[in-house]
């Protein structure tokens, strides 16, 4: 049960005369003491409710009877979205990230407290629904262990048939993962959930052993980005462009870090941009692209 239902609770046994506190509480929900003075500070803190301890009767009372909760309903899909978002937020490393991170923290309690900094932009994230109800489906896996039957493809190998025992989910630069281990292997393996093509759970419960490795560290998988060379029509209006950042090389060209060819050359495809400078065989591939795409219309038209 989500702490909105907590709240209300709470609200409703102060204006009961009940004198609820963080033992009643987490005695109601079965939740730990701490989550009960989480939700309590919550009320204060985020709601800005006039709450006030009475020691002799050892539990809250309004100080100020008028006060009402604000309205706090948010829908199924609301809450989806909400927690994508928080994730996303909080595995944010690039500028401002201390604060980025910390609206990541509040959006996981569905708070609409303002920023202090009025001049921190936001990053833009995409909300795409696939990737949250994959991420959904995983994180059921993960808490409960259960295999799960993926058709993966890295890159432009074949797809391939794998079952994994999922551990966590990951944020590592660009792009979202899955670290787990393929079942009857014990080694741990970063997965993109881009090249993830089909998703199911399957029966099968997995117990890790002792002996079961951690997720496998950062720096056992360097990643060095490519860089390209792109001109602009003008000063583009974020340095943010679709989720990488820009960095300006000369009067309107700028340079631009990428890990996975295929996001990238999506990106390219989507947005604007006057020329393609360097590398010349990302050049080579989205000419490619382009040109069999080209094709494959002109052999539509001929058959109609």
């Amino acid at each position: 049960m989500s702490h909105i239902h907590r709240i209300q609770w709470f609200d409703q046994q102060i204006r009961q005369l009940a004198y609820p506190n963080s033992s009643k509480l987490a005695e109601q929900f079965e939740i730990s003491r701490r989550q009960a003075q989480r939700d309590i500070e919550y009320l204060t803190e985020s709601l800005r409710a006039p709450l006030r301890y009475v020691a002799k009767q050892r539990g809250y009372i309004y100080e100020d009877n008028s006060f009402v909760l604000p309205h706090l309903y948010i829908t199924d899909e609301e809450q989806r979205v909400l927690k994508y978002l928080a994730y996303r937020y909080s595995h944010y490393d690039y500028e401002n990230a201390q604060s980025i991170r910390k609206v990541g923290g509040l959006l996981e309690r569905f708070t609409e407290q303002p920023l202090t900094d009025r001049e921190l932009k936001l990053p833009v994230f995409e909300v795409n629904a696939h990737r949250i109800q994959m991420m959904e489906m995983l994180e059921q896996a993960i808490l409960a262990r259960r295999v799960v039957h993926v058709l993966y493809r890295n890159g432009q190998d074949t797809p391939q048939e794998l079952y994994l025992c999922p551990q966590q989910l990951s944020r590592r630069v660009e792009e979202d993962y899955l670290v787990a281990a393929v079942e009857g292997d014990g080694r741990s393996e970063y997965f993109s959930l881009s090249g993830i093509r089909q998703l199911t759970l399957t029966g099968r419960v997995f117990i890790p052993g002792e002996d079961d490795p951690a997720a496998p560290a950062e720096q056992t998988r360097p990643l060095k980005p490519f860089t390209a060379r792109i001109r602009m029509n003008g000063v583009p209006l974020d340095s943010s462009w679709g989720g990488y950042r820009l960095r300006m090389a000369a009067e309107e060209v700028y340079e631009v870090d990428f890990y996975d060819t295929s996001a990238f050359i999506a990106q390219l495809l989507q947005a604007e941009w006057s020329a393609l400078l360097s590398p010349k065989w990302l050049k080579d591939k989205l000419r490619s692209i382009c040109e069999a795409a080209v094709r494959r219309l002109d052999e539509q038209e001929n058959e109609q």
